[in-house]
């Protein structure tokens, strides 16, 4: 497990889930452990605060196929 600023998170697989609270609106699961973190969920990362995120450390071949079997 390593910490990542998010905007360097891309194609790695997240450690835990994060929460996103809206006051009012919504509270729960924003990004699910497991998820691959692909360039359209960066501004959604910054948006709830999330500056760094915890994620596995993995071969880069490891990443690119999961990747791969998600889409």
């Amino acid at each position: 497990m390593e910490i990542v600023p998010v905007e360097q998170a891309l194609g790695m697989v997240l450690c835990h889930d994060l929460t996103q609270i809206i006051p009012n609106e919504f509270k729960g699961v924003a990004f699910k452990k497991g998820h691959i973190i692909k360039e359209e969920d960066i501004p959604r990362l910054l948006d709830i605060g999330k500056k760094s995120i915890y994620v596995w450390e993995m071969k880069e071949e490891y990443s690119m196929k999961m990747m791969l079997q998600k889409e």
